[in-house]
């Protein structure tokens, strides 16, 4: 019997950019996406949705009818973003 992968859904630094396909210092310079930090900030993870969200925003800066984003769409997006 085989077993299905568990795929995490926090993420550390170094697997979030290797996730994202960046280079460690890539990430940490364009990545604007805001960590989970647990107990005395020693642990801190990035939410692989968080992420997912980023990029398709920068794909997508556009509203769902294929208008400019409004004013209200964009602080939307942020707060997703910032958690």
């Amino acid at each position: 019997m085989s077993r299905a992968a568990i795929v995490p859904r926090l993420l550390t630094r170094d697997q979030a950019a290797s996730y994202l396909g960046f280079s460690r210092a890539a990430f940490e310079r364009h990545c604007s996406v805001v960590p989970l930090r647990f107990g005395d900030d020693r642990l801190v993870r990035w939410d692989r949705h968080d992420l997912d969200a980023w990029i398709d925003a920068l794909k997508h800066p556009v509203g769902s009818a294929g208008t400019v984003m409004t004013l209200e769409d964009m602080e939307r997006a942020m707060e997703a973003f910032e958690g």
